[in-house]
């Protein structure tokens, strides 16, 4: 929707004297859009541009959900302006995603308190816990320089464990930045399998953003639930299922082969996939107890 401009003849800031057609200043770059109105005409263009905002990311929203692959399909044939552009669909739903895995309880659950865990305790498992307590100490007594870096390392997961929301706050941070990075590798995959179809990484790109949107919706939609759900009751392998079958319908939209080429695609780049996910998350473990 094209926007409704109040246009100067002459730029205010350097005087370049307008055409027309200019919506910007070629001299100095400003917007040739007169802001010096009523309150009244600046709140009406604002609630015209949100609402027309609205409309394209419920529509876009709607695709994501239940048009696997379709967004994809519309951004490589050049149908981009009634939709959410990719990289702003992804933000907006993995703050919101992130959002709720901070809030959600039980998720990235790191332990309790070292002194609460014991009162919990009955006599025998106290015991158990001194004798391994003091097992550790005599290897620590022993080890030679080699084994520093492992002991560093154990006793910054004891401090961990003190200071648990800490740990989670880091876990949480991480694994965002991790699946940001994440997702360029995912494309990458795809451009390997599909380097026959000749078509350019960036295609591969938009197709895994979309798909990392759907994950994180859905994951949010579990996690929501997971206030509600009597305890013992979870769904995660019924979200892996709905996952795993949206992408492969997904890639059998987006790069139009049949349901077996597709099949012998989807379960090798999956593999992969969840591999360097599950190397990544447990070195984020890792890391993040280090710098706690």
């Amino acid at each position: 929707m094209e926007k409704k401009r109040r246009k100067f003849t002459q730029c205010p800031n350097c005087g370049y004297t307008f055409e027309e057609v200019n919506n910007y200043c070629p001299n100095c770059g400003q917007e040739n859009h007169d802001l010096n109105v009523p309150v009244k005409h600046l709140v009406e263009e604002f609630l015209e541009g949100t609402m027309h905002y609205d409309a394209k990311f419920w529509v876009t929203l709607k695709y994501l959900l239940f048009k696997p692959g379709l967004l994809t399909e519309k951004f490589n044939i050049g149908q981009r302006a009634s939709y959410v552009p990719p990289f702003r669909l992804y933000v907006f739903i993995s703050l919101v995603f992130f959002f709720m895995l901070a809030i959600s309880p039980n998720t990235m659950n790191v332990g309790l308190n070292r002194t609460d865990a014991l009162e919990n305790m009955d006599p025998e498992e106290k015991a158990a816990v001194a004798r391994l307590d003091s097992v550790r100490a005599q290897v620590g007594n022993e080890v030679g320089v080699e084994q520093e870096g492992i002991l560093a390392m154990l006793e910054k997961a004891d401090k961990a464990k003190t200071n648990p929301k800490l740990l989670r706050d880091k876990l949480i941070k991480n694994t965002s930045f991790l699946m940001f990075l994440l997702m360029p590798l995912f494309g990458y995959l795809l451009y390997l399998f599909y380097r026959k179809l000749r078509r350019n990484y960036v295609e591969h790109l938009m197709f895994s953003i979309h798909m990392h949107s759907f994950f994180f919706i859905l994951f949010t939609v579990y996690l929501a639930l997971k206030f509600f759900l009597p305890e013992g009751v979870d769904i995660f392998w019924v979200v892996v299922l709905i996952t795993a079958v949206y992408t492969y319908l997904a890639m059998q939209r987006v790069y139009k082969q049949t349901y077996l080429q597709t099949l012998l695609k989807f379960i090798p780049v999956s593999f992969i996939y969840i591999i360097c996910l599950g190397v990544a998350l447990f070195g984020n473990v890792v890391v993040s107890i280090l710098l706690s």
